[in-house]
């Protein structure tokens, strides 16, 4: 599954945040854009399979293109990450 992602900008005193935002609930953080992209799949993937554990409903992705103009995410940079459950 795919699902979007966003993150926000980070600097040397602020980490970057990453927002899913199909997946209620889930968030991750990184001190550099690249930590961020490997701890969103952990957070992701653990999120999920607590979702799966509890037999809750797991949300659909949708596209990038879906959110990429809510302006709760401005400023955000979008990526997708890939999983499997």
């Amino acid at each position: 599954m795919n699902f979007p992602i966003a993150i926000e900008p980070g600097d040397e005193a602020t980490a970057f945040g990453v927002r899913f935002p199909d997946v209620p609930g889930c968030h991750s953080a990184g001190d550099t854009y690249d930590e961020a992209m490997g701890n969103a799949v952990e957070a992701l993937e653990s999120h999920l399979e607590l979702l799966e554990e509890e037999g809750e409903e797991l949300p659909s992705p949708t596209s990038i293109d879906a959110h990429k103009d809510d302006p709760n995410y401005a400023g955000c940079s979008w990526e997708m990450v890939s999983i499997i459950i």
